[in-house]
């Protein structure tokens, strides 16, 4: 997956050390709930798609919802996404 160059995976922070394997990569987040959100969105893009894995993920937005896109290859799939306090998947809705 494409991450960002500097700070959190899914937030952009830049404090924090928390680093955790998702997909082939060992990725920087913020804090534990960065990294379970993180995990949660790669998770059930896999699930609803059947993609083995994520080539990129494009998200925009906070931690009330993301609009997200994710790629295998050039093969699009968007969505919006909330979570939980605790960073559990609280909404998702697929994007035509």
């Amino acid at each position: 997956m494409e991450i960002p160059k500097e700070g959190c995976a899914l937030c952009g922070a830049t404090w924090g050390d928390y680093w955790e394997e998702i997909g082939e990569k060992t990725l920087f987040f913020c804090c534990d709930v960065c990294a379970k959100q993180y995990r949660n969105i790669a998770n059930e893009v896999k699930k609803r798609t059947g993609w083995a894995k994520i080539d990129q993920l494009k998200m925009d937005g906070n931690y009330r919802g993301r609009v997200c896109t994710a790629f295998r290859g050039s093969t699009p799939y968007r969505f919006i996404i909330s979570f939980s306090e605790n960073g559990d998947v609280r909404n998702f809705e697929e994007l035509p």
